[in-house]
């Protein structure tokens, strides 16, 4: 792997919040955007190459790092915390969400590009605003479905919202979340997973916005899990599983797997007496139905907020019998703390590469990009690490993955009840009646008093009222039940 920081005020060195690469290359060059706090708020879009070129200092010839500014887009007005690109290729779309509640979807146009009205150099690419979305407070994340036409976004006022982007419609709004500030679509379009700091992970149904599942505690069993200050011994017991609202973090980014098998979450936290122990759960999918444990936990040396899979999958190590997660093929991904990248492989239960001391300040945004040869780091310092990864040190590429799991029966299809006849309630109701008289032959069934209805349509209904007493018509003298006797002397 080789590491590139250059030196490039991506925000006029103001911090970087979010980071997100293109799913598509465009003339051998990769498309980036960048979102910032800075006053000023804009997305800024840039594309950038690797060129083979020789080196100052070691005199080698050595892949070098070229970037170049694209389009400059202006409408929030408050800080944008997160970018993301649309992976559909038919529609050419990126959502932007800021502190304001707004979530702006751009759309690349081929009309001619407007005249700069600053400073700023001329765009070459026409982002123009398509969709404008809103929530009640800040979006804290974003994230699309697997075709690339809705818009999932979690925000402060407690809810999950989804969009059509293309029509602008929302679908469905699932609420009663605390702030929740991490979002991923299952690759499968079944589920939609978030994260909140109120030590949760809920799974939530992507066509009608139910909540399926929630996961903060689970009964873990009894092992010894080697850290750098000694082993620490976990007891059998119900344990809390994440970090609380105290974690210093602008997200909580979970992520599925590329095939969905698993969801790999952030922020895991587990006190042990006087010890803490950090890391990355992993919830296999077929056991979400059945138990709300982590199938497996990769431990860390501080509290992780990210996890990105590489979208490239690898043939089982040879030479490593080990495979920790079980799969007939070898996944890669990062999980990121304030300070260091740790990359991981499913064939291992420690990390098999870190990159550390990077930056001088917080990192806080993550993205691979299609083809797994480059990940992207942003910082609250102000600037951007790349991270070129040589596939084949990795080992061989897989082109075809069938997924190894099927989804559990979380989804129940609702049925329509049929709807009976009066006359059938009716006879049922009668039919209780004597079934109950029945089992207790002390009871009778109450007679249901006969009542007449007139006939004829045209008959007036005053007919059938008493009608009032009058001179013409006496009233008939009433009979009483004891009538006096009067006696003779």
């Amino acid at each position: 792997m080789d590491h590139f920081m250059p030196i490039i005020y991506w925000h006029d060195r103001k911090g970087l919040l979010s980071v997100d690469l293109h799913h598509e290359t465009r003339n051998g060059k990769y498309r980036l955007a960048t979102a910032s706090v800075q006053k000023e708020v804009r997305v800024r879009v840039w594309e950038f190459e690797f060129e083979m070129g020789l080196d100052p200092k070691t005199q080698e010839n050595k892949p070098q790092l070229t970037v170049g500014f694209l389009a400059n887009l202006v409408f929030h007005n408050h800080a944008i915390n997160q970018v993301k690109f649309s992976p559909s290729k038919e529609h050419e779309l990126l959502a932007s969400g800021d502190c304001e509640g707004r979530i702006t979807i751009w759309k690349l146009s081929d009309q001619p590009v407007p005249p700069p009205q600053d400073e700023m150099p001329s765009n070459k690419e026409n982002w123009i605003r398509y969709k404008v979305l809103n929530h009640n407070s800040d979006v804290n994340a974003l994230c699309w479905d697997p075709s690339g036409t809705q818009l999932a976004s979690v925000s402060n006022d407690h809810t999950l919202a989804v969009h059509d982007a293309l029509t602008g419609k929302r679908l469905f709004v699932a609420s009663n979340f605390r702030s929740p500030n991490g979002v991923c679509w299952d690759p499968s379009g079944k589920y939609i997973a978030t994260m909140s700091p109120d030590r949760k992970m809920d799974l939530i149904d992507a066509v009608r916005g139910a909540r399926l599942k929630h996961f903060s505690s689970a009964l873990l069993p009894s092992m010894t899990i080697p850290s750098a200050n000694g082993d620490l011994h976990l007891e059998t017991k119900i344990h809390k599983l994440f970090h609380d609202d105290q974690l210093f973090s602008f997200q909580r980014a979970l992520g599925f797997s590329p095939n969905g098998e698993f969801i790999a979450a952030p922020c895991a936290h587990l006190e042990l007496g006087s010890s803490d122990l950090y890391g990355t759960y992993f919830f296999r999918r077929e056991d979400l139905g059945v138990k709300e444990a982590p199938y497996t936990f990769y431990p860390a040396p501080r509290p992780t907020f990210l996890v990105k899979f590489s979208p490239v999958t690898f043939s089982l190590l040879p030479s490593t019998k080990e495979n920790h997660l079980g799969l007939p093929y070898r996944l890669l991904w990062i999980a990121l703390n304030k300070d260091a990248i740790y990359f991981y492989d499913s064939q291992h239960s420690y990390p098999v590469a870190v990159v550390d001391n990077i930056h001088l300040n917080a990192l806080t945004d993550a993205s691979f990009s299609h083809d797994g040869r480059v990940l992207v780091v942003s910082s609250l310092e102000g600037f951007c690490s790349f991270v070129k990864i040589n596939l084949t040190q990795w080992g061989e590429v897989m082109t075809e993955i069938v997924p190894v799991c099927g989804s559990p029966n979380l989804i129940e299809e609702k049925k329509q009840k049929k709807r009976k006849s009066t006359v059938a309630v009716v006879i049922e109701k009668e039919k209780e009646k004597e079934e109950d008289a029945a089992k207790s032959p002390m009871r009778k069934p109450s007679e249901t008093p006969k009542v007449s209805t007139p006939k004829a349509a045209g008959t007036p209904l005053t007919k059938f009222f008493k009608k009032e007493n009058n001179t013409e018509s006496p009233t008939p003298p009433v009979k009483k039940r004891i009538q006096l006797v009067t006696l003779d002397n």
